[in-house]
């Protein structure tokens, strides 16, 4: 019994600890209209979480915040803990080429950060 409540509290802990991401994703429009825009060169956008002696600061990084932020052209680095919001004109229409992948680091439990990146090719 011991043992299956151990395996239990493992598996969920696991579960819990996953991300939402997107791979190989060829074209991520936000705009209606699908027309050839003029290319802006390489963007990038994050959202990141801090964690502070054990502390998550906010809920974790989401590719949506990640893409707003890409697409307002500001890094993320708080709006996960609520302090900061995406401002600006939408100047990217759509991105080619989408990639995420997660970042950040564990400075031995006093403090974490935890980000997922989204980069692309931007168009206006």
């Amino acid at each position: 019994m011991k043992s299956l409540l151990l395996i239990l509290g493992c598996s969920l802990m696991c579960a819990c600890a996953t991300y939402n991401t997107a791979d190989k994703v060829s074209l991520v429009s936000f705009d209606d209209n699908p027309t050839k825009g003029k290319s802006v060169g390489n963007i990038r956008g994050e959202d990141c979480t801090w964690t502070i002696l054990g502390y998550q600061l906010g809920g974790l990084p989401t590719v949506d915040r990640a893409f707003a932020n890409a697409r307002m052209g500001v890094s993320g680095g708080l709006e996960a803990a609520g302090f900061r919001k995406a401002k600006g004109n939408a100047a990217i229409r759509y991105v080619n080429n989408v990639s995420t992948k997660n970042e950040g680091f564990n400075a031995a439990g006093l403090v974490a950060k935890n980000c997922i990146v989204v980069s692309g090719l931007g168009f206006k």
